[in-house]
């Protein structure tokens, strides 16, 4: 009898994972199967967005199933990072990842979501050196060395916009003002957008954003290109010299984009994104696209992401506290 039991216990067991094996193998074969939601933290228009739908038309065209960007921005985009976070891991709802998932635990007292554990990375997506941009009508400032003696000269008076408090652009500013002996006046804004506009209207003095941002108004005169944040001088903007240039090393930080998912998302359903991604970023009319925002063409595998994620973390942990900017 005891044998009997043992053995019909067997194949019932067996019997119930053969039938969850071929549930899931359905569902990944099945995959997807109805339209794809990204999620943006930043609003319609911005060089970040247009990215985001770049990706999208192509991922909806190459998967057959609409990829609809939702975008969330606020909060330095702790609220579109929350709302992937807290989705269904089925791999309907994916994130627009950037710099500032990797800012945010630094300056945060606390997020809603767990930065290390509550996201799957899938891609890098793409990157932008970073360009800080004077009022041209302020003739003491145009390079590096004229603002470090125009600060020099009037403490606190040099004022910087950025899209807020912890962002990179404010981060950065705070280390370079630390190393140069300077003192800066940080004016944060709740998104580039608005800075910009304060920058163009004379308000403030400087503005820190993306090269695709700016490059119209260096074009036209009403902004002087002062420092690009990349290793060497972007092709599109050669007159701005380099933090290296000026003796300051180690500051190397471009501007990223990659797409995640909540934990918990199939591993299956993650190499074919990442399949599917690598392959986009491939194609001629995308990069022609890309180079027209300014952004650079990434890919790599998810561990490659990780890797990077993980060292973004630590670069702007070592930042912040170079800054003086305490988490709140």
């Amino acid at each position: 009898m005891r044998k009997t039991i043992q053995k019909i216990l067997y194949v019932a067991t067996t019997a119930a994972v053969l039938t969850l094996s071929t549930q899931a193998q359905s569902q990944t074969a099945a995959y997807p199967e109805r339209p794809i939601t990204l999620v943006v933290g930043l609003t319609p228009g911005a060089s970040s967005d247009s990215v985001a739908r770049e990706i999208a038309k192509h991922l909806s065209a190459r998967l057959n199933v609409p990829v609809v960007v939702d975008n969330k921005p606020g909060a330095n985009t702790i609220i579109a990072s929350n709302t992937v976070a807290k989705a269904k891991p089925d791999g309907y709802t994916l994130l627009l990842t950037n710099s500032m998932n990797t800012t945010n635990p630094s300056v945060q007292e606390s997020l809603p979501y767990d930065y290390k554990k509550d996201h799957e990375h899938i891609v890098l997506v793409a990157s932008a050196p970073n360009l800080m941009g004077v009022r041209s009508s302020l003739n003491e400032v145009k390079d590096i060395a004229g603002l470090v003696a125009y600060a020099k000269k009037k403490p606190g008076e040099f004022a910087y916009g950025s899209a807020g408090v912890g962002s990179i652009h404010h981060l950065l500013m705070e280390v370079i003002a630390e190393r140069a002996g300077i003192k800066l006046n940080h004016i944060p804004y709740k998104g580039g957008g608005a800075a910009l506009q304060d920058l163009l209207g004379g308000n403030i003095d400087a503005y820190f954003g993306t090269i695709s941002s700016l490059q119209a108004h260096v074009k036209s005169g009403a902004v002087t290109p002062l420092f690009v944040t990349s290793a060497k001088r972007s092709s599109k903007m050669q007159e701005a010299e380099t933090l290296e240039e000026f003796g300051l090393t180690g500051l190397v930080s471009d501007y990223w984009l990659g797409l995640s998912g909540p934990a918990g998302i199939s591993k299956d359903v993650v190499t074919l994104i990442n399949k599917e991604v690598n392959e986009i970023l491939k194609m001629p009319d995308v990069i022609k696209r890309f180079d027209e925002l300014g952004v650079m063409p990434l890919g790599g595998t998810p561990e490659e992401m990780n890797k990077f994620f993980n060292l973004e973390l630590e670069f702007w942990k070592a930042a912040a506290k170079a800054a003086g900017v305490t988490p709140s």
